[in-house]
């Protein structure tokens, strides 16, 4: 999975590869994402719970912008997380599928 900003000349090709990813019977929804996001649209984004978010920001794994009680986070800092986690994930599930192989857990059809 990719995330972006895309520009108008990418947008196109990214949401056709979107698409053909998900299939025919996905709904998609396009919308604005501002440059700072509150707690609920963080956990919206990576699609956690919003006292997730909040701890991730507690604890500095995502910097915060505060104004008066409220935090607010970087939509690029939110991007880059979520890239990271994404790409972490794609290699743990890579290793799991290789270990599985190399043990021989996978049957023949």
């Amino acid at each position: 999975m990719t995330f972006g900003p895309y520009d108008a000349r990418q947008a196109p090709g990214e949401l056709a590869r979107l698409l053909d990813d998900l299939g025919p019977d996905a709904a998609v929804t396009i919308g604005v994402v501002p440059a700072l996001l509150t707690i609920a649209q963080v956990a919206d984004v990576l699609g956690c719970s919003r006292g997730y978010a909040a701890r991730l920001v507690d604890t500095g794994e995502l910097a915060a912008e505060f104004h008066g009680l409220h935090r607010r986070v970087p939509r690029s800092e939110v991007l880059a997380l979520a890239e990271r986690r994404t790409r972490i994930r794609a290699e743990v599930l890579d290793n799991l599928a290789d270990l599985a192989r190399r043990e021989n857990m996978y049957e023949e059809f």
